[in-house]
């Protein structure tokens, strides 16, 4: 078996039935826990780190095939990722095989009930309901089935998996406010993208285009505030899938995406102001919220048509 991913950030290691149902409860909810065989011996590990206010990661193994009913999960979204073995979900009126070819995706007025593998253990992402009805709409349920070789899926994967990385290296940049919050609401925003949901079929309401503008200067007047979309859309008077909307529809481009921007335009500006000999691009980059070099040279270089090491060397 390989290594527990997240091990720098332990909640439970237990062979107890009873405490492991009560330390997971506390995690994600209250849920019936029983061993498929009467002689098995658990072997509960459960890894878990927050990523901003909204998501947490966490790494899960029983060692022990089991049986998990939770009910509904009520207050949270759960995408569940299969590392080894597999796991049988009933959700709703559907049912599925998570391996490593599938992913579940459950959401919170679902009724679950899972069946894990002895040598199951699954990456699981918990995401806040306000955060993802937030981008989303109220009562918003996802289709349970996430097929992971779809090309939208592994761009996601790759998001995710580049956290965790910066996680098991103890990266102190992925904990900035900054980097933390990005990363979140990216996360959030790509999954109801990809992934069939109830909000894809609902009427969209128009945004006035001075609400595109409002956060427009909201997030030029302060681009290292840890910006939500919710945030912006609340001070622009609008619900946040309506900003989102709007500013596909003005501007081709997303809310997060122009805080991007923004960021790399400021982190441009103080390249060029500083002294090489004192200032590197990683302290640059990590001052905006981009704690992974090779994407903010790729993102800096696309906007400004060369590297940030050129500048800041100029």
């Amino acid at each position: 078996m390989g290594a527990d991913l997240l091990a720098q950030h332990p909640v439970v290691v237990t062979t107890e039935l009873d405490v492991a149902r009560e330390q997971v409860a506390a995690r994600y909810c209250a849920h019936a826990l029983t061993l498929a065989r009467r002689d098995g011996r658990l072997d509960l590990v459960h890894n878990a780190v927050g990523i901003g206010e909204d998501v947490v990661l966490n790494y899960m193994r029983y060692g022990e095939e089991v049986r998990i009913t939770p009910g509904r999960f009520l207050d949270f979204y759960l995408v569940q990722l299969p590392l080894r073995g597999r796991a049988r979900v009933r959700s709703g009126r559907r049912e599925l095989v998570a391996d490593r070819r599938t992913a579940f995706v459950g959401s919170p007025d679902d009724p679950v009930d899972m069946r894990w593998s002895a040598d199951c253990a699954k990456l699981v992402v918990q995401v806040r309901r306000s955060a993802v009805e937030a981008l989303a709409a109220p009562g918003v349920a996802f289709d349970p089935v996430l097929a992971l070789d779809r090309p939208s899926a592994r761009d996601w994967l790759r998001l995710l998996w580049l956290c965790v990385e910066q996680l098991e290296v103890g990266s102190d940049l992925i904990h900035s406010p900054l980097v933390a919050t990005s990363y979140e609401q990216t996360l959030v925003a790509a999954l109801i993208a990809l992934q069939p949901n109830s909000a894809l079929a609902q009427p969209r309401t128009a945004a006035p285009t001075h609400a595109v503008r409002t956060a427009q200067a909201l997030i030029d007047g302060d681009p290292g505030r840890p910006w939500r979309v919710a945030d912006l859309a609340e001070l622009s008077g609008v619900s946040a899938r309506t900003l989102q909307d709007a500013f596909h529809r003005d501007l081709g481009t997303t809310p997060l995406a122009e805080v991007r921007r923004a960021r790399l335009e400021r982190a441009r500006r103080d390249l060029v102001a500083a002294d090489p000999l004192s200032t590197t691009v990683a302290v640059v980059a990590a001052r905006w919220g981009f704690f992974h070099l090779g994407r903010f040279a790729r993102a800096y270089r696309d906007r400004f048509h060369e590297l940030p090491s050129q500048t800041l060397a100029r």
